[in-house]
């Protein structure tokens, strides 16, 4: 019919305006129907990959999906996405560039690039106006378009687009690619966050398993290697050292992790010291060396696991005391009843696999109520803390001095080994008994009677040698006041 209407127009220039006016019009509606058709397909397409995407928990599959896509939805030779992370920009994905091709400054981007702001993400036109890295320049890239990948008001990374043949990114590919950004910088965001958030399932999952491992300590150095370990391990920092406040001068109990800085010395912004505190006390303090940053979750990881130890060596310390306290003497310090007991039954049993001697040698002070009755009870303990020291000092390094009670003593020894060797230790101790305590009226002496039994004797059987060193101690006792009398 228009062809018609066509012949039956007059020759002349109103009849040639109006074809014109027709064919453009042709035109218009088939490059209008040909984009509406291409933004659906690509509309299509970007739904499509979105939902392949919203299965893809890992950052660095969803980009690379991502730049194959794109390069099939805007007819590009390359993309490449750079995305940030604790290295800086690396590339985590590319299309149409060989992965051995790519430079060890390829997370090097163009400064034009770096700044483009938010409020114009994208940046599009020819090669040589738009910037391009140095290593680039071989693939002849004629159009290139950059993006700036962001959400949720992060900078996520950037990405390229670009073409070897020289066909411009016309408007309503720079809308869209505008629009795709925006869907890929959210694919990407969730990811990361999904990524993270196993991450941080999977970390709380160790640290409660270390946490219930570490409530079960109460060794102070396996507290401190193991907060030292975890330390290292789950926070980021190089070299850790835990160091207790008992130990000023012994160094660090406990070291795990590496210090970048190797053998010399580290630079002082990279170290940092934490108390381990519990109820306003400070058991020791933490030494991290390339310590995360202040504010992040490594370092409020790091602060609470440093609160986490000092609780721990609190109650490691307190147990470590009332252990002390259940198997001392409270006045004098040495063991009592219960350590003494345990002493005797491990070296009898260590040196019965080996046939070794032992000897036991009871002591008790002669006397000891007369002082109580006459000067006091205070001086009494004075006296028995006295006689406590000489022990000590008359025994040898691996002996056991304990106080059964009242003014009764008991030496347990591994080093007098012989009959004889016994007998010489039991003068030696009752000579120290005999050493005056200076008193502000004057000076006091304590006498003693001692007893002796060694395996020779008894056996290696505790409560025969207890028995037989008791006994003799009161054979002793009598014979010395049969010849007071005499």
């Amino acid at each position: 019919m228009t062809a018609a209407v066509e012949q039956m127009q007059p020759p002349g220039t109103e009849a040639d305006r109006l074809r014109e006016e027709n064919r453009v019009l042709r035109e218009q509606i088939a490059a209008a129907q040909s984009g509406a058709a291409r933004s659906l397909s690509r509309a299509t397409r970007l739904a499509q990959v979105v939902s392949v995407l919203g299965q893809v928990a890992d950052a660095d599959e969803t980009a690379d999906r991502i730049a194959g896509e794109v390069a099939e939805m805007f007819g590009a030779d390359i993309v490449a996405v750079w995305l940030s992370g604790q290295a800086g920009l690396v590339v985590a994905a590319h299309c149409g560039v060989p992965a051995e091709d790519l430079p060890a400054d390829a997370g090097t981007l163009p400064a034009g690039v770096l700044d483009l702001p938010a409020t114009a993400p994208l940046l599009a036109g020819p090669a040589g106006e738009v910037p391009l890295p140095p290593w680039l320049a071989a693939y002849c890239l004629e159009q290139v378009v950059w993006a700036r990948l962001e959400a949720s008001g992060d900078l996520l990374g950037y990405m390229l687009v670009a073409r070897q043949e020289p066909v411009a990114f016309d408007s309503s590919d720079v809308l869209e690619l505008r629009a795709v950004t925006a869907r890929i910088a959210l694919a990407i965001d969730r990811s990361r966050l999904h990524r993270r958030t196993q991450d941080q399932v999977r970390q709380l999952r160790r640290l409660q398993e270390f946490t219930a491992r570490l409530a079960g300590m109460l060794d102070r150095t396996e507290i401190a290697r193991s907060l030292a370990g975890v330390i290292a391990a789950e926070t980021g920092c190089g070299c850790v050292s835990v160091h207790l406040t008992e130990l000023p001068d012994a160094g660090p109990v406990a070291t795990a992790g590496t210090c970048s800085h190797g053998s010399g010395a580290p630079a002082p912004d990279r170290v940092r010291a934490l108390p381990l505190r519990a109820g306003g006390r400070q058991m020791g303090r933490l030494v991290v060396h390339d310590a995360p940053p202040a504010d992040s979750e490594g370092d409020a990881l790091l602060r609470h696991l440093a609160d986490l130890g000092g609780l721990v060596l609190d109650k490691a310390m307190l147990f470590e005391t009332v252990r002390k306290q259940a198997h001392r003497d409270a006045l004098t310090g040495l063991a009592n009843r219960s350590l003494f007991s345990e002493r005797l039954n491990a070296s009898l049993a260590a040196a019965e696999a080996t046939g070794a001697g032992l000897a036991v040698i009871f002591i008790d002070l002669d006397g000891f109520k007369q002082v109580n009755d006459t000067l006091g009870h205070e001086v009494g303990d004075l006296l028995l803390t006295h006689v406590a020291w000489q022990l000590q000092d008359a025994g040898g390094p691996q002996d056991t001095v304990a106080r059964l009670g009242g003014d009764e003593f008991v030496v347990l020894t591994t080093e007098a080994t012989t009959p004889s060797e016994a007998a010489a230790l039991a003068r030696r101790l009752e000579a120290a008994v005999r050493e005056p305590l200076a008193l502000a009226c004057g000076e006091l002496t304590a006498a003693a009677s001692i007893g002796l039994a060694t395996v020779d004797d008894c056996g290696y059987q505790a409560e025969a040698l207890m028995r037989h060193a008791d006994r003799a101690m009161y054979d002793r006792k009598r014979e010395s006041r049969a010849a007071a009398r005499g």
